[in-house]
């Protein structure tokens, strides 16, 4: 993804990619996940508009019983993590209450977010 992601925010944001030593092995939906990190790419590219610095780091996280109840809902083994921060202007308090809200965007009409879809078509 990082051509595309280079693409979609363009020269002035620096973009680094953080990855560790070895692949982290994740079972999901690669569609599902490649328009996740797309989503906050933009929004995060959205959010700088006169450039800044974005940074997009995946690392693999052994979670013990002591830390499961407070970062997995209980659960400990391996996880993967994906964080995504940038230099951007930040989100408000009032923002920051509706982030789950299913409909919620700050976007103006016809701003919304790049979708993406795939299909594929049996021979």
């Amino acid at each position: 993804m990082e051509t595309m992601l280079r693409r979609l925010i363009g020269p002035e944001i620096e973009l680094e990619i953080e990855t560790g030593a070895r692949p982290v092995i994740v079972m999901a939906d690669s569609g599902q996940f490649e328009q996740v990190v797309m989503n906050l790419v933009i929004n995060a590219r959205d959010a700088m508009p006169d450039g800044g610095r974005l940074s997009v780091r995946v690392e693999e996280l052994d979670v013990d019983e002591a830390a499961s109840v407070t970062l997995t809902e209980g659960n400990a083994g391996r996880y993967a993590r994906l964080s995504v921060s940038d230099t951007g202007t930040g989100m408000s308090e009032q923002t920051r209450a509706k982030l789950f809200e299913p409909f919620f965007t700050t976007k103006e009409q016809g701003k919304a977010p790049v979708s993406v879809s795939r299909s594929s078509t049996g021979s």
